[in-house]
């Protein structure tokens, strides 16, 4: 269990490290792989309007959401707080896009919780290997950036890091 978060069940952090080395070093010559930043918009109200059992609970359910997407099964870990991360190899950019709007389109739907029902909405920075980076640390840095300005113009999109200006 030292690898996995208490919470959600979900591999932590430092297991995505872990990881993401392990595809870095194993991937072939002409092999992408992209690295998905989540962060949650909204969630600082549901903790304030219903709890933080209500808050815990969204993310389990988020946890499970994400786990049960064909392409992320097995490629998804809470980075801490309301922030999760996927790594998805062996797919194109466009599937990334169609998975990053399925994405979006359902979060920002109602969850039922014991309390109530919530919205809300996600923020997504993509990273691409080994165009954005060639570590975990580059690319959670540039899909950190790019989720980051996904929020700085409102949330509820998506941006690949090379879309970012810097």
């Amino acid at each position: 269990m030292a690898h996995y978060d208490s919470l959600t069940k979900l591999p932590d952090r430092r297991m995505l490290l872990e990881k993401c080395k392990e595809k870095i070093d194993n991937a072939g010559e002409n092999e992408q792989g992209y690295l998905l930043f989540f962060d949650i918009d909204g969630f600082k109200l549901i903790n304030d309007n219903f709890g933080h059992d209500a808050g815990d609970e969204f993310l389990i359910n988020l946890g499970e959401f994400f786990s049960n997407i064909p392409m992320m099964k097995d490629s998804i870990y809470r980075n801490g707080g309301d922030e999760f991360v996927a790594l998805i190899g062996k797919v194109e950019k466009e599937s990334i896009r169609s998975l990053c709007h399925f994405i979006l389109e359902r979060v920002k739907k109602t969850w039922e919780l014991k309390k109530g029902t919530v919205f809300c909405g996600v923020s997504i920075g993509v990273a691409c290997y080994p165009e954005d980076g060639n570590s975990a640390n580059q690319l959670l840095q540039v899909a950190d950036r790019a989720m980051y300005n996904v929020k700085k113009a409102g949330g509820g999109n998506m941006l690949f890091g090379y879309e970012v200006e810097d």
